[in-house]
């Protein structure tokens, strides 16, 4: 199933335009923050270097329209958050007795709350007992362009000795960077097989 993609373009003007009138910009005036509005009908078209980024009532508050950023900001990390677990579940090589979480609805929450920008995804064991080793991955994705910071490390089940997997790994690896989401969450999830394929593979899936 074909699933829609988020607009990069619009992500990007989007969250510009919202820090344009926001926390230390929040007494700035439009034309600094680089917004410019055009009135059709009874809507208000509002640009962000040439990139419609929101369509306001002709009457607004400066928290409205901070608001309306958040909301249609909202929708395209929905679709991000979408297809980037798709391509987890199909290509992360989860370790057996670990379970892959992506924290959507907290995320979410402090988009709404203070235009938090960035998503925290997992893979933590889970409830099964008598596993040999722990892994533990993050990836920390942001929400204003497709890149990311990668974690990952393996731990003895006492917590005794732990090995960061990515310690050898380019920066490239570490922070990927990319075009999309999709291409985003298969590079993630390339850098971490490759990394924890040469460490007890075989062990974690015992």
């Amino acid at each position: 199933m074909l699933h829609p993609s988020p607009n990069i373009a619009y992500l990007k003007a989007a969250w510009a335009a919202f820090a344009g009138i926001s926390g230390n910009n929040a007494g700035q005036s439009y034309e600094a923050a680089g917004l410019s509005f055009t009135r059709i009908n009874h809507s208000t078209l509002v640009h962000k270097n040439r990139v419609q980024v929101s369509t306001m009532p002709v009457h607004y508050s400066r928290h409205e329209l901070r608001s309306g950023f958040l909301g249609r900001i909202e929708n395209e990390v929905r679709k991000a958050v979408t297809q980037m677990e798709a391509v987890l579940l199909r290509e992360l090589c989860i370790p057996y007795g670990h379970t892959l979480v992506i924290e959507q609805e907290e995320c979410l929450r402090q988009l709404r709350r203070r235009g938090h920008r960035s998503l925290t995804i997992t893979v933590k064991p889970d409830d099964t007992e008598g596993l040999d080793t722990h892994a533990h991955f993050e990836m920390h994705v942001f929400l204003d362009s497709p890149r990311a910071c990668v974690f990952a490390s393996l731990a003895d089940a006492q917590g005794r000795k732990q090995i960061d997997v990515l310690a050898q790994a380019s920066k490239r690896a570490r922070v990927p960077r990319a075009d999309s989401y999709e291409a985003l969450a298969e590079q993630m999830a390339a850098t971490l097989n490759n990394a924890v394929g040469p460490y007890l593979t075989e062990r974690l899936g015992a």
